[in-house]
């Protein structure tokens, strides 16, 4: 199966990955935190890019043995119309945008694949800064009478109101989340004020929920670009003199358990027209795994891919 960390992740990290030598790698210790404010150090008055796109890849075990794997993604995006959502029910198969505000419908999995039922309701939809709602939604994904995804505070009361609570539920969860941006700035460098983005991300199935914050900036100190990444509002990666380390990574500690943070900002700068600048975290599936290795990309942790355009693609 095609994970889903490949599938989000751009092409220039994979390449990245693969040619960093393992003496380039620094592990940094970060501990969960209740208190989700910025560390002292960050420049104050953060600025928020805007959300293009929030897509999502959930990896579903149905609980029959003879039936396979499946791997579901939503993508939440703007439109000219407001947030919109988007369902595709395999990497194959065709994306199916979701027009409607709540509805049902039949989508085709792959050939020989199961169909699935989807229902879904955004009519009570609450959103904040991203086209990713925060509350008052669901949706429910069907195959083979089994429930293989439930996305949405309003999710769990409509499985029960629809099936009466007699549906059999596959085991889900997320994989992969990619954030497309646009950046704050003046169309030529990282942006001259502080710009940070923040997503909410579970690192391991049944581990705490974590604040993940990404933040760049062009400092008062001669212009010195900036990057961090803070977990939980504590320092876990700052690198300066990004046109000189505008790709690199290093290893955090989240829950005790290694996630690799690496960064690609070679687009953002040197490429014409201009590409993007490309953060993503990505829990690795043991201490002992090496990043990108075969055995280790057949079973991926979960993965979160920040993306920032200097423009709207």
């Amino acid at each position: 199966m095609v994970s889903a960390s490949s599938l989000l992740l751009p092409s220039s990290v994979r390449d990245l990955a693969s040619c960093v030598a393992d003496g380039a790698v620094r592990v940094a210790c970060t501990t969960p935190s209740s208190t989700l404010v910025a560390s002292a150090s960050s420049p104050s008055s953060p600025a928020s890019p805007s959300t293009l796109s929030v897509a999502v890849s959930y990896r579903a075990t149905p609980l029959s043995t003879s039936s396979p794997p499946l791997l579901l993604h939503l993508t939440w995006s703007h439109s000219p119309l407001g947030p919109t959502l988007a369902f595709a029910p395999s990497p194959a198969a065709p994306t199916v945008l979701l027009r409607r505000r709540k509805g049902t419908r039949s989508v085709p999995s792959d050939p020989g694949g199961p169909p699935l039922a989807v229902f879904w309701d955004l009519t009570a939809a609450r959103y904040g800064s991203s086209p990713e709602p925060v509350s008052g939604f669901y949706f429910v994904a069907v195959a083979n009478a089994e429930l293989v995804l439930a996305v949405g505070d309003l999710a769990a009361e409509f499985v029960k109101a629809k099936f009466e609570g007699q549906i059999p539920k596959a085991r889900f969860l997320p994989v992969a989340r990619r954030d497309r941006v646009v950046a704050p700035g003046d169309g030529h460098h990282l942006p001259t004020a502080t710009a940070m983005h923040t997503a909410r991300v579970r690192f391991a199935e049944g581990a705490p929920e974590h604040e993940v914050s990404v933040g760049c900036s062009t400092t008062s100190r001669g212009g010195e670009e900036e990057l961090w990444v803070n977990v939980d509002g504590k320092r876990a990666v700052h690198t300066r003199r990004l046109r000189w380390n505008f790709r690199g990574n290093q290893t955090v500690f989240v829950d005790g358990a290694p996630v690799d943070v690496m960064w690609d900002l070679h687009g953002w700068w040197f490429r014409d027209p201009p590409g993007c600048a490309v953060v993503m975290l990505r829990a690795r599936s043991a201490l002992e795994s090496r990043l990108w290795l075969e055995e280790e990309a057949a079973a991926p942790g979960f993965s979160l891919v920040v993306q920032a355009f200097k423009t709207p693609p």
